[in-house]
This record gives structure tokens, C-alpha cells and sequence, in this order.
């Protein structure tokens, strides 16, 4: 692939609408994700079921939930998926607007453009891993191991490349700190999407909407 498209395209303006849109989508539905996910008490935090690798334990914790609060769980999977544009949309900004304070043909501004792609490609590989929960959530105590080893194989993915675009854009903007052009904003969202992901409580939600994102707005 050719990176150099990233050089232009979207347009400067269309990348801070990327940014603002994810944000705003992010603060209806993210209440909503973690709401649902609390009532459907699903046993255990996302790390402990996401990189279990292990059909049984997983088949335990469906076990300790009824059926109503299993199709709860099924719908805050879904609203996860929308998680995943957001995650798309701000990240993807984040990453372009920061490469494109880089000299033209820098190595950074190209590795810049390169998380771009290994951001879309961690939440594609998230959007596959929620498939592969629904698919379990859906045939409770039946469905086979392999689904919940495949499920956490993606879920393993999805944490390495994001996280490398996180550190990335957080290294970055260090770097830019030399020449002026820091912004307190991608250290902020960063953080806090992060940390959101890995809190599922309404509390800690709350916190996250009102306080990191907001600020991640204003600064910078």
C-alpha cells in the first residue's frame, strides 16, 4: 500500500471530524456498553475472559448467569462493536494528525501512517473476537473450545496493535515536544481510552466521560 495517500487524504479538516465524531458516538453509547455489561453480571473483568484460552472456564462463568442476563450480555458485546468505530475513528485521527507534524518523508511521519493501519486492523481483529463471544454466549454450554482458544487468539492481537499505536502516539508526541508542537491531547485520550476498557464499571465510566475525554478536547 502505497502510504503516501495519508499525505492528503482525508483532509486535514476531515481528520479532527474523525476525532470529534468517535468522541461523540463514544459518549452515547459508552454508558449505555458498561451499563449493560454491570446488570448482566457477567463473572469476570474482560482480561480474565478475553485471554483465558480455555472453553471450560468460559462455559463456567455463562453457567453462573441466566439466560436473560446472557442476552444482556450479548447486546453490550454489540454496543462493543460500536466501541470499535470509535476506537477507529479517534485513534486513526490521533495518529494522521500527529504523523503530519513530521517532515515530509520522515520516518516518523511514515510510521505515523503505519499505525493508521495496525489501529484498523486491531479493531477489526476486536470485531472478530466479539463475533466469537456472541457465537459462545449463543450455544452457552455446547460450544466448542476451539471457539474460546480462536476468541482469545484475536483478543491477544487486538491488545498488541493497539497498544503499539498507543505507545506510538504517545512517543510521538514526546518527540514533538522539542519543537513546540506537544499537545496534552493524544497523552490524555490515550490514557483514557485505555483505561476505560479495561474498568468496566459505571463509576469509572463516568469519571472517564466527564473528566479525561472532555479535558482531551479542551487541551492542546
Amino acid at each position: 500500500m502505497n502510504l503516501k495517500i495519508f499525505d492528503d487524504w482525508p483532509s486535514d479538516k476531515a481528520t479532527k471530524r474523525l476525532i470529534y465524531l468517535g468522541f461523540i458516538v463514544l459518549l452515547i453509547n459508552y454508558p449505555f456498553m458498561i451499563y449493560l455489561t454491570v446488570i448482566s453480571y457477567y463473572p469476570a473483568i474482560f482480561i480474565e475472559s478475553q485471554l483465558s484460552f480455555s472453553g471450560p472456564l468460559i462455559r463456567s462463568h455463562f453457567r453462573e448467569m441466566t439466560s436473560e442476563q446472557i442476552q444482556i450480555y450479548i447486546i453490550s458485546i454489540l454496543l462493543d462493536d460500536v466501541y470499535d468505530f470509535c476506537q477507529v475513528t479517534m485513534f486513526t485521527g490521533l495518529s494522521l494528525y500527529i504523523a503530519r507534524k513530521f517532515d515530509e518523508d520522515s520516518a516518523w511521519r511514515n510510521t505515523g501512517y503505519k499505525m493508521v493501519i495496525i489501529g484498523f486492523i486491531g479493531s477489526v481483529c476486536d470485531v472478530i473476537e466479539n463475533t466469537f463471544i456472541i457465537m459462545m454466549a449463543s450455544d452457552p454450554q455446547g460450544f466448542p473450545d476451539s471457539w474460546a482458544v480462536a476468541h482469545s487468539c484475536f483478543a491477544t492481537i487486538k491488545f498488541i496493535l493497539w497498544g503499539i499505536q498507543a505507545i506510538w502516539i504517545i512517543w510521538a508526541d514526546v518527540k514533538l515536544f522539542k519543537s513546540e508542537i506537544f499537545s496534552k491531547k493524544p497523552f490524555l485520550l490515550v490514557i483514557g481510552v485505555i483505561f476505560a476498557q479495561h474498568w468496566p464499571t459505571v463509576g469509572f465510566g463516568l469519571l472517564y466521560i466527564l473528566g479525561v475525554d472532555i479535558a482531551a478536547l479542551v487541551y492542546g
